[in-house]
């Protein structure tokens, strides 16, 4: 059923929902977790007290939600420069910079995901595991398939650039060591091609 504006109650919670999440991004990427608060979440979001409970417990839940959408907006980014790529290194690279120039137009995002969200509590730091390991798919998947690497090394190595992707990214956005968003771009494809050849081919072209 539909009231007066149209929607239905699940939409209208829907609509909450979502702006406290734009909220909770503007807020940690500007403030950090620990200088957040859910009073503040709400006066940015425009709602009432009552709302946050609709949708969430707690701000450990909320900056779940955050990272959730992050890195779904982030693997979406990914699979649509990989599909413009010839896949293998040429797909990585393309992964990266398309991260990368992500974050140059939004440091927010990235100080939320690179680094409060390891400050948040249990959902946060389960989010962050599930989301890694979504991106180390995508990058598992670009390496080469041998008969002698199973699908679980293969993942392993995809989430080894993961994990050495966010630190150079988190280096570059620092600031402090000198380091370019190209430098970074170079790095992970350097370490990817360095992956592929110790599974003993070359990265195939798509």
């Amino acid at each position: 059923m539909r009231d007066y504006d149209g929607k239905t109650a699940a939409e209208r919670v829907a609509e909450r929902r979502a702006r406290l999440i734009d909220a909770g991004i503007e807020l940690f990427g500007e403030h950090g977790y620990a200088g957040t608060s859910i009073r503040a979440v709400l006066r940015q979001s425009g709602l009432r007290d009552r709302y946050f409970g609709e949708s969430f417990p707690d701000l450990d839940s909320l900056l779940a939600a955050v990272y959730d959408q992050l890195v779904a907006d982030e693997i979406a980014g990914s699979r649509a420069a990989i599909e413009a790529s010839k896949g293998g290194t040429d797909g990585a690279r393309a992964m990266i910079d398309a991260i990368s120039r992500e974050l140059e137009g939004n440091p927010g995002r990235g100080r939320i995901k690179l680094r409060e969200v390891i400050s948040g509590g249990p959902l946060a730091r389960n989010s962050r595991q599930a989301g890694l390991a979504q991106l180390a798919q995508l990058v598992a998947d670009l390496l080469p398939a041998t008969p002698k690497v199973s699908d679980r090394d293969r993942h392993m190595f995809g989430l080894g650039v993961v994990a050495a992707a966010d630190a150079y990214l988190l280096e570059w956005l620092n600031g402090e060591s000198g380091l370019s968003r190209q430098d970074v771009v170079e790095l992970v494809a350097a370490l990817f091609d360095s992956i592929a050849c110790r599974l003993g081919a070359k990265t195939p072209a798509r």
